[in-house]
């Protein structure tokens, strides 16, 4: 078995048997097929998983054995197809476990993570398999001899020192002749001070001020710095992505909800990567910081209380949950007679009516930019009955959601009923 359609077909046979997600690589660093339960596909830090087990080097791992390794607490195991000494793809085993994390045993390494994330990766390891050592060992050298027509000596101990993939081993030379260069050129790092000034306007939410902060800024690329010596491209690309981070971090300082600051910089790295021209790259930096820095301003026009701030990233992390006053007085620390007062002075709405537009709010962006069913939509965002949100949209629109949706697209774009 040494094609690749010879693998792919077999992956799905295997991972039937033996109920552990398998992966097809192509020699590429890419899935060629992927087998799973649903329950574990559908976890959002499965993506993770899928990133991972593609970007691995397993061409450099050429031993005569399946090849053991463990990542995040989670362990696999592949197999390299040959045909006549060329890599055909290869078979990956895994995630499994050979025994659960026992309680409290990784509370450090959780507690950081929002609540709905730590509920996504608690489900996660509840949902792997839990497999002895010497079962997986009796499985991987069966799956080694299927493919590669070799027994593997079972004397050997696979599992006793589960398999670090590599990592890239840094000389010392290069960086230090890199630090005399410099010293030499007499060209200094001036993004300390630059960014400095410049974060100071995101996070204020200064927006005259960066504009003439930008129209007025000279500096060099060398002051900047250089991190891609082959592409000025690549380097300046990369430059902007640090910059797009600090700038994000800036913005939540200032007051912006993280988890729209955190979307609007991948947002805008992914806009980043798709442009081939300096001048494309440079209209793109400065999008974001007048992106970032309206935002701000916009939320310090609030002048929200801390508590109410809280609430208000909590509504905007949940719209598609369930969100209850007991839920966000909880969260601001408050009772939750107090938080609805409160939250009604400040915002000028109670909050079902907050949570109503908001999600409203959200339903018109979907209605714009997607192709969704106005049904899915409805109940995507709690409104269950579809007459109600036709006429809870009404209240805040004035027209319906199919008007709304046939008066926002361009004739070109097609919608769904």
């Amino acid at each position: 078995m040494n094609k690749l359609s010879e693998l792919v077909v077999f992956g799905q046979l295997l991972s039937d048997v033996i109920g552990i997600p398998v992966f097809i690589i192509h020699p590429g660093r890419a899935i060629e097929a992927e087998y799973a339960d649903r329950s574990l596909q559908s976890n959002p830090y499965f993506t993770s998983i899928r990133e991972q087990v593609a970007g691995y080097a397993y061409a450099l791992y050429a031993a005569e054995q399946p090849v053991h390794f463990t990542r995040s607490r989670l362990q696999y195991f592949f197999v390299n197809a040959m045909d006549e000494n060329q890599l055909t793809g290869t078979l990956v085993v895994g995630p499994y476990m050979n025994e659960k994390p026992q309680e409290g045993e990784w509370n450090e390494t959780i507690s950081s993570l929002p609540i709905d994330n730590r509920r996504h990766l608690l489900e996660l390891y509840e949902e792997i398999a839990l497999l002895s050592t010497e079962r997986i060992a009796a499985c991987s050298r069966m799956i080694y001899y299927v493919l590669r027509r070799q027994l593997v000596d079972s004397s050997i101990s696979l599992l006793a020192d589960a398999m670090s993939m590599q990592e890239p081993v840094v000389e010392k030379k290069e960086p230090d002749a890199e630090l005399s260069r410099r010293r030499r050129s007499g060209m200094l790092h001036a993004n300390l001070s630059h960014e400095r000034v410049m974060l100071h306007y995101v996070r204020s939410g200064e927006r005259e001020r960066i504009r003439t902060f930008v129209m007025e800024s000279i500096i060099a690329e060398d002051e900047f710095g250089v991190l891609a010596k082959r592409s000025r491209i690549r380097s300046e690309k990369n430059l902007m992505i640090t910059g797009i981070a600090l700038i994000c971090r800036a913005a939540i300082e200032g007051g912006m909800h993280e988890e729209d600051a955190f979307t609007l910089s991948d947002f805008y790295i992914q806009q980043l990567e798709e442009k081939d021209t300096l001048q494309a790259i440079s209209a793109i930096m400065t999008e974001v910081l007048f992106d970032f820095v309206d935002r701000v301003s916009e939320v310090r026009r609030g002048h929200y209380s801390p508590a109410i701030q809280d609430s208000l990233h909590e509504i905007a992390n949940h719209l598609y949950g369930d969100i209850t006053l007991e839920r966000l007085a909880e969260s601001a620390n408050l009772s939750p007679n107090y938080l609805s007062s409160l939250f009604k002075k400040e915002v000028g709405l109670t909050i079902s009516e907050y949570v109503q537009r908001e999600r409203i709010e959200e339903a018109k962006r979907l209605l714009t930019l997607t192709d969704y069913p106005i049904t899915d939509i409805a109940a995507w965002l709690n409104f269950n009955d579809q007459s109600y949100f036709n006429k809870v949209f009404k209240k805040w629109n004035g027209m319906s959601p199919k008007a709304y949706r046939k008066s926002e697209r361009r004739p070109a774009q097609k919608y769904s009923e």
